[in-house]
């Protein structure tokens, strides 16, 4: 039998899971047209107040298969991270 293990409860793992989501979404769903993208004002909800947005807000799981999406979240991480390093 298998044997499972289980992960530390801490950020880290959080961390690399969304590093690979990122990646894999980078490489395989483009959409240079932006279709069915969520207002920019949206994904900047998302990051600075997540539990606000809803997923109808969100275009459902858009962002999980959108490149452009994703770009503009990582680029809003960052900067929310470089004003909190102010």
């Amino acid at each position: 039998m298998a044997e499972i293990h289980s992960l530390p409860l801490d950020g880290d793992n959080d961390t690399l899971l969304f590093e690979k989501l990122q990646e894999h979404v980078l490489a395989h769903y483009p959409n240079p047209e932006r279709k069915g993208c969520p207002d920019p004002a949206v994904l900047k909800s998302l990051i600075e107040t997540p539990g606000e947005v809803t997923l109808a807000a969100l275009n459902d799981l858009h962002i999980f298969k959108c490149a452009e999406c994703t770009r503009m979240l990582m680029e809003l991480k960052q900067q929310k991270k470089h004003k909190a390093s102010e």
